[in-house]
């Protein structure tokens, strides 16, 4: 049985979708490396999709399911009339991403394929999910470090900090 998961887990969406714009920002960066780190970036390409859609379930429905299926996560949101269809470019990249799961583990029977030319559409399918995202969700993000750039960073309920080396 798959399980759900609620706000009462400990779970705030813009804390989702806040982690999953980072891992994005990650996926870009490795992307930009080199094809070593293609199977990395694409698995977090996929990741940070994922964070993004259960964030706005969790935001609309109160709820997400415990799967990393971003078609059903997507269709959840469709069929309750939360989100729109993507076009067709962006349906076959969410597809895409699917699979991108996949790259966790080698698999030489069925290996994943996964390139640099893939980033453009995974940026565009990500802003449009942000760009349709419930305003509650966006009102929160901005509320993230907002002012002061000598504070802390903070992020999912945690201080982010960089250690000293020793000299330092």
């Amino acid at each position: 049985m798959v399980r759900t998961y609620t706000k009462n887990d400990g779970l705030i969406p813009a804390d989702l979708v806040h982690c999953g714009l980072d891992h994005l920002t990650a996926s870009k960066l490795l992307f930009g490396t080199g094809p070593h780190l293609f199977d990395s970036a694409g698995y977090l390409a996929h990741l940070a999709i994922e964070m993004l859609l259960k964030g706005w379930l969790l935001e609309v429905n109160g709820a997400y399911e415990g799967t990393h299926s971003l078609k059903r996560l997507h269709s959840e949101l469709v069929g309750s009339s939360t989100a729109t269809p993507l076009d067709s470019d962006l349906e076959m990249m969410l597809r895409k991403l699917d699979g991108y799961e996949q790259l966790r583990y080698p698999n030489l029977v069925s290996p994943t394929e996964v390139g640099d030319d893939d980033w453009f559409q995974i940026n565009q399918l990500a802003g449009e999910i942000c760009r349709s995202m419930p305003e509650s969700i966006v009102e929160e993000l901005e509320k993230i470090n907002a002012g002061d750039s000598h504070m802390p960073v903070t992020k999912a309920g945690r201080v982010l900090m960089k250690k000293k080396k020793e000299g330092e």
